[in-house]
């Protein structure tokens, strides 16, 4: 067997393989080289030999490589071969990942993006294109959110933040499950936006873990808090303000830009234009009895209704003469939508009038107070004979 192996390779060694190409060259010296010349990395290489026979061995070596690997694979240059070599023992420790796997997530993660922006320039981006198209207290809330998640992966690219990542970010982030939720929501949007733009394939945001624990019950007024409120609001401006976020649920950013040509005492609406609404829809909001008794003797033709420039400190100033210890988030909203689910028991109704989803509202408002407290709560009237004081029996069940 040994004897019939050498035949053959003599043999071998004795006639020229049909590639590669072996070519003579006669020197000055009168002596002849033998070349080789074969295509490497897209590159002609010729590799030199004293003797035909070298040549002819040398060939036959460099067939068989191909052979044995493939053209593409033997084309390569060594430096190229020894590097995907490494690679293979990278990938390892990563079973059932291939060459190919890794060279197409690169290029899916990274170098089809290498033009994109990195987090933090992308956020200025985004803020800038978004001011003067949505409302300002939006565009300011994004940009607190955006930022301070800006802060920990500006650097990097859109494409290279996983979802786990966010979500250990959420975690050590937001301790309070409503921040968490606000944060988690927020960042969402923010990829969303991204992948959009074409800066990353997918939302990593929206693989991130919800907080599965409760939302906290909405902090609402008490009955006699509100009765506060209602008598001294009035001497800060801010009566129209107080009834129209606490009895008609209108969102303290629609109040703001809220005009009093949108307010129709006649047929008890006031219309919120949707350029002024989170959702960008327009609705048409109804004046119930005991926001009409309040706002009658203060309705004008026109002009803003909430005068914005000082508002903050005359809202302070209520507070103070209320002798409120604090203004909850949103307690004039929160305060509408479950005494009015309690009273009126209608979530299409309590939704539409609020501008939320019905789900939203029965998740957040349903149960929160009795009926007896929602009965005093649309009991509250100025006195008839002072106008804005509100009758002690409006809080005596509660």
């Amino acid at each position: 067997m040994k004897v019939q192996t050498e035949s053959r390779t003599n043999q071998k060694s004795r006639r020229k393989p049909s590639w590669p190409r072996i070519l003579s060259r006669p020197l000055p010296s009168g002596n002849t080289q033998w070349r080789i010349d074969v295509v490497v990395d897209g590159a002609r290489v010729y590799e030199s030999f004293k003797t035909e026979a070298d040549a002819i061995s040398r060939a036959w070596q460099i067939a068989d490589d191909r052979q044995n690997a493939g053209k593409a694979g033997f084309e390569l240059h060594m430096s190229k071969r020894v590097e995907a070599a490494e690679c293979y023992k990278l990938l390892a420790s990563y079973p059932g990942a291939s060459l190919r796997d890794a060279v197409e997530y690169y290029i899916s993660r990274k170098a089809q993006f290498a033009a994109a922006p990195g987090v933090a320039a992308g956020v200025e981006q985004i803020v800038s294109e978004l001011t003067g198209k949505r409302g300002e207290r939006t565009v300011d809330n994004l940009r607190q959110y955006w930022r301070r998640f800006a802060t920990d992966f500006g650097s990097r690219g859109f494409t290279e933040v996983e979802g786990d990542e966010i979500t250990a970010w959420l975690d050590r982030t937001a301790s309070h499950p409503t921040t968490r939720h606000n944060y988690r929501r927020a960042v969402v949007r923010l990829f969303n936006i991204a992948t959009g733009k074409k800066w990353c394939v997918e939302n990593p945001a929206a693989k991130s873990r919800k907080d599965d624990s409760l939302p906290p019950e909405p902090e609402v007024f008490k009955i006699e808090e509100l009765a506060r409120v209602l008598e001294h609001a009035d001497e800060y401006g801010l009566l129209p303000y107080i009834v129209l976020g606490t009895f008609c649920g209108i969102r303290v950013s629609e109040l703001t830009r809220l005009d009093w040509s949108k307010v129709n005492l006649a047929e008890r609406t006031v219309t919120i234009e949707a350029r002024t609404t989170k959702t960008k829809t327009r609705r048409v909001v109804a004046l119930n009895d005991t926001a009409t008794a309040w706002l009658t003797p203060h309705v004008r033709k026109s002009g803003s209704v909430v005068q914005t420039v000082g508002l903050r400190e005359q809202l302070h100033n209520l507070r103070t003469a209320a002798t409120l210890k604090r203004w909850p988030t949103n307690v004039m909203r929160h305060s509408f939508g479950s005494y009015a689910l309690s009273a009126w028991q209608d979530v299409g109704k309590v939704s539409y009038q609020m501008g939320n989803s019905p789900q939203i509202c029965k998740r957040h408002y349903e149960q929160v107070v009795t009926k007896s407290a929602a009965e005093s709560f649309w009991a509250l009237r100025p006195a008839a004979d002072a106008g804005k004081i509100v009758p002690i029996k409006a809080i005596a069940n509660v």
